[in-house]
């Protein structure tokens, strides 16, 4: 399979990638939306126009602070270097996409926006990536939640929908084989050793039942801050998401979902079972109630969503009583 990627693509793949060991640092993704807002605001319009510019036109013409300038120039000179790397990604079955491509999975910037990451490397078929949804809790597996997520993976399968998974131990793991022995499609989505992982799941990606993704480089070793943006990744691809059971201050499922809660980067429905103090607090907070009778019925997963949502009108907000997410707001 060879892809061909268009200039806008290998020009965030240049100043903003991972593949190339460099002195110089790659743009953050806040630095490369500056750049971005401002090209869109010149003559220019397109990530591709850069190529063309020296470090006075990047800062006289579209005003790019002399810092940012110094690093798109200096990161120029490891074209080769950029192409030879994909090249070689390439021969080892792994490909790369961005935000300007088509196969890219339009629903990360319709529900992340500016958080969507720029650069996704993947193995598999990424037409997989639809019609998603998600189970997350946590690495430790009881009886009656093993119960609860194993017929929700099988309600899943029954709707011919995508698993999209981050892969951990507990209960994502769980969902995730269950859902692949079923014969259903999935999507992991990793945040460390991609190149290492697609050996695992080699037999499903052959058989164009699941696809590999990660939003840093292959050979990217374990980093917490990957690895919650990883979360939130998940969260932005699904449709809708299931928390089987948390902990107030628990951990990654926590933090996404308080997030989520303000964001609405999905419609997230947690499972009512007062054995999780967690649970509890973000049913309290708005989050879409799910019983175990409810996975058990003859309802749909949407008929599910509309039996328990509660549409709330919109309260006006007084500057003291806002939460940090709110002032924070992006």
């Amino acid at each position: 399979m060879k892809i061909q990627l268009n200039l806008d693509s290998l020009a965030v793949l240049l100043f903003c990638g991972d593949l190339i060991v460099d002195n110089t640092a790659p743009l953050t993704q806040d630095e490369w939306c500056d750049v971005e807002k401002k090209l869109k605001n010149s003559s220019k319009k397109t990530p591709s126009k850069l190529f063309g510019m020296n470090k006075d036109t990047l800062i006289q013409i579209l005003g790019i602070d002399e810092y940012i300038a110094y690093k798109m120039i200096a990161r120029l000179s490891t074209l080769n270097d950029l192409l030879f790397a994909l090249a070689n990604l390439e021969n080892e079955g792994i490909y790369v996409t961005t935000k300007y491509e088509e196969n890219y999975p339009h629903i990360l910037l319709t529900s992340l926006k500016k958080r969507a990451p720029l650069i996704l490397y993947y193995v598999g078929d990424l037409s997989l990536m639809s019609n998603m949804v998600s189970i997350v809790g946590p690495q430790t597996m009881e009886k009656r939640l093993h119960s609860f997520t194993k017929n929700l993976v099988t309600k899943i399968y029954d709707e011919d929908r995508t698993l999209v998974s981050s892969g951990l131990k507990g209960i994502d793991a769980f969902a995730l084989k269950y859902h692949l022995q079923l014969g259903g499609k999935a999507v992991c989505f990793v945040s460390d050793h991609l190149f290492d992982k697609k050996k695992t799941y080699s037999k499903y990606i052959k058989d164009q039942k699941m696809v590999l993704v990660s939003a840093v480089d292959p050979f990217a070793y374990f980093n917490v801050t990957n690895s919650l943006d990883r979360n939130i990744y998940v969260c932005g691809l699904s449709q809708l998401q299931f928390i089987t059971a948390t902990h107030i201050n628990s951990g990654g499922v926590w933090f996404t979902t308080i997030q989520n809660l303000h964001y609405h980067w999905t419609k997230q429905l947690v499972l009512d079972d007062n054995r999780y103090n967690g649970n509890i607090r973000l049913l309290e907070m708005g989050a879409i109630k799910v019983t175990y009778e409810d996975i058990l019925s003859l309802l749909t997963l949407e008929q599910i969503v509309e039996k328990n949502e509660v549409i709330e009108e919109e309260e006006e907000i007084i500057i003291d009583q806002m939460s940090i997410y709110e002032f924070l707001d992006e």
